[in-house]
């Protein structure tokens, strides 16, 4: 209604304005009006027009007579045509507000669904963590039980052999305590709760303290190429040797007996690369793409220990650190994974 009057007020002061440009005007607003407000309000907007349009611009004007037939059909066919107009703008306003919320009934399904799936997996990575630690941990509990049975059981050993039993007490149980440590750290890794403790670290410490821990090497030959002047990076150490970690198991596991794994470091203008590589028969184009997927397993490793999440943890420790992995391989060229970090600005100068 207050649009009517500011139209009318308007339109009243200027000696130019006829019938035909009045109703248009009108016309434009009970529109508005409808899209916005809704029918009853548009309906309304519409007699108040009529009415406007009679006793401002219809002769006689300043009375709501009129003289001529044709002013009388002129006027019956704005009213008729602003209720038209109204209705079907309201139904179209109707039916876009229907969309609205069907599109945000399907954005919360979407959610709900992604949300289950989400559960699905972290449900199947709880599993499978539990099955892996399970397995790890089976090794040393063994060895500790075995050793610790000897001692309690024989009292004819020797102080030699009750050194050695104790020694291999105290290294399982370390590896028990680092076992414990490393499935505290995927599961964060997994819950997305990363807090990164960066500190300046040596490659090549970081790597031969990965070497170290991976009981998979079982004596294979690591072939280190480091360049001279290698720079410090800040990392999470903890966590970046869980990352090379993984790396360097996979690399043992599907490495021909006989050969040797090759680990790499080299610095770019921008950036710092560490390559790990096995000779082994490669990957295809497929499995390069699904590599890095949880729980993917390729082809060939059937009869090979592992749970298929540990190249996704190694690649998302990275990407925490603001770093990139990719892989390289094809038939007869071995499997290449490599890590870039981009080179702290203190390093480059």
């Amino acid at each position: 209604m207050i649009a009517i009057a500011l139209i009318t007020v308007a339109f009243n002061a200027l000696a130019s304005i006829n019938f035909t440009t009045a109703g248009f005007a009108y016309l434009i607003t009970i529109l508005l009006i409808a899209a916005r407000a809704g029918l009853a309000e548009a309906v309304t907007a519409s007699i108040a027009a009529a009415v406007c349009l009679n006793y401002f611009f219809v002769p006689p004007v300043g009375t709501l007579h009129i003289e001529h037939f044709e002013d009388w059909v002129a006027l019956a066919s704005f009213l008729v045509t602003s209720f038209i107009a109204s209705h079907l703008s309201e139904l179209a306003r109707r039916r876009h507000h229907q969309l609205e919320q069907r599109q945000l009934e399907m954005e919360r399904l979407y959610e709900l669904n992604r949300s289950a799936e989400a559960a699905r997996e972290s449900e199947k990575f709880k599993a499978t963590l539990l099955d892996a630690v399970a397995h790890e941990f089976k090794t040393p509990l063994t060895s500790i039980k075995a050793a610790t049975s000897t001692i309690l059981t024989s009292p004819s050993i020797t102080s030699d052999q009750r050194e050695e039993l104790l020694t291999i007490i105290g290294q399982e149980a370390d590896r028990l305590s680092r076992l414990m440590k490393e499935a505290f750290h995927l599961a964060r890794v997994e819950s997305g709760k990363l807090h990164l403790s960066r500190s300046r670290q040596s490659i090549p410490k970081l790597i031969a303290e990965a070497v170290r821990e991976t009981p998979s090497l079982n004596g294979k030959a690591i072939d280190t190429r480091y360049p001279s002047g290698l720079p410090q990076i800040e990392v999470d150490a903890e966590l970046f040797v869980i990352a090379l970690k993984q790396l360097v198991d996979n690399a043992a596991k599907y490495s021909p007996a006989g050969s040797a794994v090759r680990i790499a470091a080299n610095v770019s203008p921008d950036s710092i690369w560490i390559r790990v590589h096995n000779p082994g028969q490669g990957l295809s184009e497929k499995e390069r793409t699904l590599v890095f997927e949880r729980f993917y397993r390729s082809p060939a490793s059937r009869g090979i220990p592992g749970t298929g999440i540990g190249l996704a943890i190694a690649r998302d420790i990275v990407l925490a650190h603001g770093g990139f992995m990719d892989v390289e391989s094809g038939p007869g060229m071995g499997t290449e994974f490599s890590i870039r970090l981009p080179l702290q600005k203190e390093n480059t100068r």
